[in-house]
């Protein structure tokens, strides 16, 4: 058991909204799969038994990287944070290494590089670690790969979260001169597998014994996740159909609706309404009309909301939040506030 009162653990506040707003009626807030999927449902059934060694070489054959370079992990931010750690351990001894970040971005990497004793600081100023998600997390929008070096320039490490990135046919960055690449990924978004938590780092070439140090305090996959994971990945193809298809016809809705909204690489819109505070406010305004949405502080821009459209009843709750954001909401549901206020 742990020491510390639950004040002190470490929290992450957009996790946390989403769950106190889990039973609205309208949901827009998750950006995970999970429960969408019917093909997942057999996979996850019937899967023959495999070792996580047999998902680490899996993994890496799909990544396009050696097996020593693979490590497995129990989901994508606790992927990030042993990265984090890692280098955080094995920084230059005086002072906090600096961690650059473009906004807006996915708040677990920043609270995780917080956490760990790095200090963020934003896009152009000198960092000794880059980090950014790709496809991005709110945007939903692809970085090319030189984006992505102009990010990263004089950094000693780049850290790139890829959790969304099989929502397109793009392929993984790859390592090139510059600084090392730590990949990151997980199988909670576009395969819908929350239950499994399983997750993965690609650690850069010449890295791999080292973070050996830090990954020891994994656990382990266990037995069960590693077997479904590799029955999932070996159908890989039938799985990310359905998502592709329920995900362009998601965007589809948007467009017809929102026509000046961007192409998205991923199940990813924010929406900026304006305002130095014009995202939170909505995102309250939402909640107390039966619709979730994130309020883009957390994303470290204030003026927007981040949408998902990961979900079958999309179009349906997306006209509930432009009714919101219009001033015309539509009725919630008989005994959503109810729910809201026990959830």
């Amino acid at each position: 058991m742990s020491a510390q009162r639950p004040a002190e653990l470490p929290r992450f506040p957009l996790a946390q909204w989403i769950y106190e707003h889990r039973h609205l009626p309208h949901d827009l807030g998750q950006s995970g799969m999970h429960g969408e999927l019917r093909s997942l449902a057999g996979l996850l059934r019937d899967a023959p038994p495999a070792t996580p060694e047999e998902l680490r070489a899996l993994f890496a054959r799909q990544q396009r990287v050696p097996v020593e370079r693979m490590f497995l992990t129990h989901g994508a931010t606790e992927a990030n944070t042993l990265v984090l750690l890692h280098l955080a351990r094995t920084g230059r001894p005086r002072g906090p290494r600096r961690a650059r970040f473009e906004w807006p971005e996915y708040p677990p990497l920043r609270d995780a590089a917080k956490l760990v004793g790095l200090r963020p600081v934003s896009a152009g100023t000198p960092a000794e670690i880059a980090i950014l998600s790709n496809p991005s997390n709110p945007e939903g929008r692809l970085r090319s790969a030189e984006e992505v070096r102009r990010f990263a320039a004089g950094a000693e490490h780049l850290l790139v979260d890829e959790t969304f990135r099989e929502f397109t046919d793009a392929a993984p960055l790859r390592e090139r001169p510059g600084p090392r690449l730590w990949r990151t990924g997980s199988l909670t978004k576009a395969y819908g597998a929350d239950e499994l938590r399983v997750g993965f780092v690609v650690a850069p070439t010449g890295e791999e014994e080292r973070f050996q140090s830090t990954h020891w305090l994994i656990d382990g996959v266990p037995a069960a996740s590693a077997s479904a994971a590799v029955a999932l990945l070996s159908h890989q193809s039938t799985v990310l159909a359905e998502t592709r298809r329920l995900f362009q016809r998601n965007l589809a809705a948007l467009r017809d609706a929102e026509p000046d909204a961007p192409q998205l690489a991923a199940p990813l819109w924010f929406d900026r309404v304006g305002g130095p505070q014009g995202g939170d406010r909505l995102a309250h305004r939402a909640a107390r009309h039966g619709v979730l949405v994130c309020p883009g502080s957390f994303f470290g821009d204030p003026s927007g909301v981040r949408v998902s459209l990961t979900r079958s009843d999309f179009p349906e709750s997306l006209a509930a939040y432009l009714g919101v954001r219009q001033g015309s909401p539509s009725p919630m549901r008989p005994g959503a506030a109810r729910r809201r206020r026990t959830g």
